[in-house]
C-alpha cells in the first residue's frame, strides 16, 4: 500500500525542523505516543534506531524506527517495523516562503500475518493516522496544542 499527504504550515521550515528533530517533542504531536528511547546509533543520526511505545486504539504497540536518509532541512526518510507491518515514510519540507512550508509525506506499508487483513478490510485507517501526524504536528507547532495523555 502506497499513498502521499501533504500538509501546509504557518511556520517557517526552521523552526519545523527544529521541533520535527527534537525528540522530547514527540510526545506531543505523535498522538498515542507514551515514550521512545534510542536503542542503538546515536539519537537522530542515519542507521540509529529508537524504540516507540504507542497505545493506539486500546492496543500497546511496540514500534522500531530506524532513521534511513537525513538531508534536512529538505528532507527525512524512516522506516518503521512492528509485528506484521514495515512501513517507509519518506519526508519532505518544501519553503514555500519564509513563513510557510509544505510538509510532503509518501507512504509505503507492507503487511503480513493479521495485519495483512486488517490492511485489506480497513485500508483507509493507514492514511487518515497519517493525515492526522500531520495536523497534530502543525496545531502544536503552530498553536500549542498538545496531544500528550497521561
Amino acid at each position: 500500500m502506497n499513498y502521499k499527504t501533504e500538509i501546509i504550515i504557518n511556520k517557517s521550515r526552521a523552526e519545523i525542523i527544529s521541533v520535527f528533530e527534537d525528540s522530547s517533542q514527540l510526545i506531543h504531536w505523535q498522538r498515542g505516543l507514551k515514550r521512545s528511547r534510542v536503542i542503538s546509533g546515536k539519537s537522530g543520526e542515519v542507521g540509529s534506531k529508537r524504540k516507540l511505545y504507542i497505545k493506539m486504539e486500546g492496543q500497546s504497540i511496540k514500534m522500531t524506527e530506524t532513521i534511513l536518509k537525513k538531508k534536512l532541512p529538505e528532507e527525512w526518510h524512516g522506516k518503521y517495523s512492528s509485528s506484521g507491518m514495515e512501513s517507509i515514510q519518506r519526508n519532505y519540507f518544501e519553503e514555500i516562503n519564509e513563513t510557510t512550508t509544505k510538509w510532503t509525506s509518501y507512504s509505503e506499508f507492507k503487511f503480513s500475518g493479521f495485519m495483512k487483513i486488517i490492511s485489506k478490510i480497513l485500508p483507509e485507517l493507514f492514511k487518515k493516522r497519517s493525515i492526522l501526524v500531520q495536523e497534530d504536528f502543525k496545531a502544536y507547532i503552530e498553536e500549542g496544542k498538545s496531544v500528550k495523555t497521561n
